[in-house]
């Protein structure tokens, strides 16, 4: 009986407690009312979550998948940017455009035609195989042929790989500046037809398709890369503003004075570094002035190279080039550069030499006229073209062209768009127009003496052949600089081109994100061992 009542009194108990108890139920969106809670106990809020470090951003450049990769081949700038993370060469330029030693454990010639190379042995390639001369020899072979690198390659004669790692590449004439030019990538032998080779470069795709590359984990720097993976990201021209200054680009590669400006607004940081692109300005020789090299001359000499760097182009990213090479070039003398007359009085002694009269008092025109052999002058003007699309361009010209008509030669700026302005080069349909060409690292100045494609307005000749020899084949700092001094010489004397400026290129990067970056001509991504990349800087 004492067992029953226990059992009732606990089920009494249970139901009191369950009667004065409530499961809280689902609230309203909203704020909560603080009357909901009841009034004998203090509420306390819940503490607030833990703060978290921000998520880390992904490293992202541009990409066209719709375009190929092969390093040889490709036309694509932004793809040609990316090779130099998958493949590897020989050498690499630095940002002043001097070699240094890559794959190539050694190398030496004694008459600078034949070049014995030693590669590194050990490299793996992304197919799973090591790097052999074969392979080396193969691509040097394949650039000689076809694609971007084959005008640099004209000279070679022969390449043959002697062993394992090691191979011989022979030249036609001694070029002792040779080594400049083996910055080209190494592909595996007998895939010059792939869209996508194997190389030694640091990363490669994880798989067919993807948008981003993968760290490669064979390669022998594989623990210093800066990030495990490199995010791709396809857009237009007209899209990169919004995209880095979104943080959705992470680095972008430029050419400051090309046809399409980039102008971003995103606070950033800008390495520049140094190219071998020449702007010049190019002469029709069946021009009836033109042909005469001391106009020619004349019109180099009052080009005001400086004040075009300074005031047309953007300052800092291009250098005067009052000689045919740089400033820059390593056995430059700044005395060359030395004038007898100040630049206008110069011109004007030379067009008095060439026959052309600039008294103005005997010509009713106000520009003058070139004599016509019997006591008379014939009236001429210069048809100056120029490409449309690059304002840069068009605004050096119209700066040129002002500076020539103030001082005697009527010269009158065409703009073109490209196709047009292509037409007009290749049927001579022009008098003088504003170039622009990508020399070799060795600065053989053959494309615009030798006969061959640039010849537009044929004004080269085999007559500068010995000239050019001389300044490959020199060996010692003083046989350079002789052979220098003799080739720029003849070239000022007779003014085949007129030398403007050379260009230099730049990559931007959000403030803060990359740090040890050392770009060159050869590689965006030169040294990317040594970089570091915070991920914590990118949106």
């Amino acid at each position: 009986m004492k067992k029953l009542y226990i059992l009732i009194l606990l089920v009494l108990l249970s139901a009191t407690f369950l009667h004065g108890c409530t499961f809280p139920q689902p609230q309203a969106a909203g704020f909560a009312q603080l009357d909901e809670y009841p009034a004998e106990e203090e509420y306390l809020p819940e503490p607030p979550p833990a703060i978290r470090p921000p998520s880390p951003g992904r490293f992202t450049l541009r990409y066209d998948p719709g375009s190929s990769l092969n390093p040889l081949t490709t036309l694509n700038r932004d793809n040609i940017v990316l090779t130099s993370l998958l493949y590897e060469s020989l050498f690499v330029l630095n940002r002043h455009l001097v070699p240094e030693p890559v794959l190539a454990k050694s190398w030496s010639s004694e008459d600078n035609m034949l070049f014995e190379i030693e590669i590194m042995p050990g490299i793996s390639m992304s197919d799973g195989t090591y790097m052999s001369a074969q392979d080396v020899a193969y691509s040097i072979r394949q650039a000689s042929r076809s694609g971007r690198f084959v005008n640099r390659f004209r000279a070679v004669s022969r390449v043959q790989a002697t062993g394992d790692f090691t191979l011989t590449v022979e030249l036609h004439a001694p070029n002792s500046r040779f080594i400049n030019l083996l910055d080209i990538p190494i592909i595996k032998n007998g895939t010059s037809g792939d869209r996508l080779p194997p190389g030694s470069g640091p990363y490669n795709f994880p798989y067919e398709g993807a948008m981003r590359l993968a760290a490669f984990s064979e390669h022998r720097y594989y623990r210093n890369l800066p990030v495990p993976a490199i995010f791709l990201r396809e857009c237009a021209d007209t899209e990169l503003t919004e995209l880095f200054d979104a943080g959705e680009l992470s680095l972008i590669w430029d050419d400051p004075h090309d046809a399409f400006e980039i102008r971003l607004n995103r606070l950033r940081e800008t390495r520049y570094f140094e190219t071998t692109t020449l702007q010049f300005l190019g002469f029709n020789s069946n021009h009836i002035a033109l042909g005469n090299p001391d106009v020619r001359r004349a019109i180099s000499v009052a080009i005001d190279r400086q004040y075009i760097v300074e005031n047309i182009k953007r300052p800092g990213l291009t250098l005067a080039a009052p000689l045919a090479l740089p400033p820059t070039f390593p056995q430059y003398d700044s005395e060359w550069e030395i004038q007898y007359f100040p630049p206008l009085e110069e011109m004007a002694l030379l067009l008095r030499r060439a026959g052309l009269d600039i008294s103005f008092e005997f010509n009713e025109n106000p520009f003058p006229g070139i004599s016509d052999g019997r006591g008379g002058y014939i009236d001429f003007t210069i048809d100056f073209i120029v490409n449309i699309e690059n304002t840069h361009k068009v605004r050096a010209a119209y700066a040129i062209a002002d500076t020539l008509r103030r001082n005697g030669l009527n010269v009158i700026v065409r703009p073109l768009p490209w196709e047009r302005f292509m037409s007009a080069l290749n049927n001579g349909t022009f008098d003088m127009f504003y170039g622009e060409t990508q020399l070799s690292a060795d600065f053989d100045l053959s494309p615009l003496l030798l006969p061959g494609p640039l010849n537009f307005g044929r004004t080269a000749s085999t007559e500068y052949r010995p000239f050019l020899s001389d300044f490959l084949a020199a060996r010692t700092d003083d046989e350079i600089r002789w052979a220098t001094d003799r080739l720029l010489s003849e070239i000022r004397a007779t003014a085949p081109f007129a030398p403007i400026l050379y260009k230099r290129h730049a990559i931007y990067s959000p403030i803060g994100v990359i740090s040890g970056a050392d770009p060159s001509q050869s590689s965006v991504f030169r040294n990317i061992t040594d970089w570091s990349i915070n991920l914590l800087m990118i949106n």
